[in-house]
């Protein structure tokens, strides 16, 4: 390294740098998801195969996600440390990362979105429908990223698709507030306008609502800080270091979100409290019974 111009060292501290802090983060938010895909096995051994093919399938895009991170690393930490040629060129690891996260993403939206339309009680297409589209809007335009990164094999090229990144954020923050709004809509405030003087959310609601605003803040912050970054060139490559979470990040907030339901045993127990909330033409059984919401 004593051989390097002082310009060329700080190229590799913000390239190197970033990818080497980066891949720390993806390994401990891997590590966090395995933590919460062992308790959702153990607690809905009895949930619908389908429930469980999401939760394998975005687990496995996540351990894919973070082993080809691991091997980015090393190739520039190890393999090429000291060689700043090695990093003018896009890793494989970075479109392949993209495309993980992408479809991380866009299965846990859509997933949400059926949830909202069970919710109210398979009525309201029109809100499914529009997180559904901004959800493959925002899926399309990483995948159009990925075609960029993979036929302009320089890091340079990044630069290309400054603009499409807002369409990919502006994508996100619209389903992540939509759904997030229509759970707090379903499972609180409607309840409260049709029973405005005895109503008391349920204790399992609120923790569902808790949870979905939680997760929704945890994706939109990430997704907000590596636009944000990207945009300052002082940073240099150093906003990657949230994208290398994104995958984590998606699958996380469907782990939550399933563990939040209540067990069998919490059931019954609950089953009693919400009996007395049951009128008109809103039916609890559609969110008590339910490992399917």
């Amino acid at each position: 390294m004593s051989g390097l111009s002082a310009a060329e060292q700080a190229r590799i501290n913000l390239s190197l740098g970033a990818v080497v802090v980066g891949n720390y983060l993806s390994e401990l938010t891997m590590g966090i998801v395995l933590a919460v895909a062992w308790t959702y096995f153990s607690k809905f051994p009895a949930d619908p195969w389908w429930f469980k093919t999401i939760v394998i399938l975005c687990v496995t895009l996540c351990i894919g996600d973070t082993v080809g991170y691991g091997i980015w690393n090393y190739d520039w930490a190890v393999a090429n440390y000291g060689n700043p040629a090695a990093l003018e060129y896009i890793h494989w690891a970075t479109p392949a990362g993209a495309c993980f996260f992408s479809v991380c993403g866009i299965i846990v939206q859509i997933f949400y979105a059926w949830r909202l339309w069970v919710m109210s009680l398979k009525r309201n297409w029109i809100l499914p429908t529009v997180v559904g589209c901004l959800s493959i809007m925002g899926w399309s335009t990483v995948f159009w990223e990925v075609y960029v990164l993979v036929t302009g094999h320089l890091i340079a090229d990044f630069v290309l698709f400054r603009a499409a990144n807002y369409i990919w954020l502006g994508g996100c923050i619209g389903a992540d507030v939509l759904i997030t709004g229509s759970m707090i809509y379903y499972l609180d405030l409607r309840f409260r306008i049709e029973h405005p003087n005895n109503y008391h959310a349920p204790q399992r609601f609120r923790r569902i609502i808790v949870r979905t605003v939680e997760c929704n803040l945890l994706s939109l912050l990430a997704q907000t800080i590596s636009t944000g970054l990207y945009s300052q060139r002082s940073v240099g490559f150093y906003y990657v270091i949230a994208d290398l979470t994104f995958a984590k990040v998606y699958t996380f907030s469907l782990l939550v979100s399933l563990n939040s339901r209540p067990t069998d045993n919490d059931r019954e127990t609950s089953r009693k409290s919400l009996s007395e909330y049951r009128g008109g033409d809103v039916d609890l059984n559609t969110l008590s019974d339910g490992t399917h919401v």
